[in-house]
């Protein structure tokens, strides 16, 4: 004769989220890094560093203990705020932001959170590059950014 036997667990939480922000923004500038056209503006490059910058600043807040829905209701897709929560969470602690990064990142907020860099923008090529933030700027940003939070996103919760 077969007895069923049931085992009841309680609840688990997985609390992988910093991990998965930390992973695709690496995804993000792992694909910016390969970018090649540097003859022509392109919006393509300055889109993949901000979104970047962008999911590692969230990766960095959920680490912190910001809640998912905090992160994506307040900051949506704007760096400049992202950038202000973080440095509030001390983020100087793992990772000091200089004034020009910071001036970097809000010129390239202005593009990036009204979607500037995703949809034709006919100024943009006529007057080039003026007013468009530093991309090498925006590069060593996102890469410093990436590897001084990794240990923090790594680290995921089980409860």
């Amino acid at each position: 004769m077969t007895r069923n036997i049931v085992i009841k667990t309680g609840p688990i939480k997985f609390n992988m989220t910093p991990f998965g922000f930390h992973k695709y923004a690496s995804d993000y500038l792992d694909t910016a890094d390969k970018w090649t056209n540097e003859s022509n503006y392109s919006p393509v490059p300055y889109f993949l560093y901000c979104r970047a910058i962008e999911l590692g600043l969230k990766a960095y807040l959920l680490a912190k203990g910001k809640n998912l829905d905090w992160v994506k209701d307040t900051l949506r897709h704007d760096l400049a705020s992202g950038l202000s929560y973080s440095i509030q969470n001390s983020m100087d602690e793992v990772l000091s932001t200089e004034e020009m990064e910071k001036k970097e990142i809000e010129k390239a907020n202005k593009y990036y959170k009204t979607k500037g860099f995703e949809y034709f923008d006919v100024s943009n090529h006529v007057t080039g590059l003026k007013g468009l933030p530093n991309l090498g700027v925006l590069k060593t940003y996102a890469h410093r950014l990436l590897i001084n939070i990794k240990p923090l996103t790594d680290n995921t919760d089980v409860d």
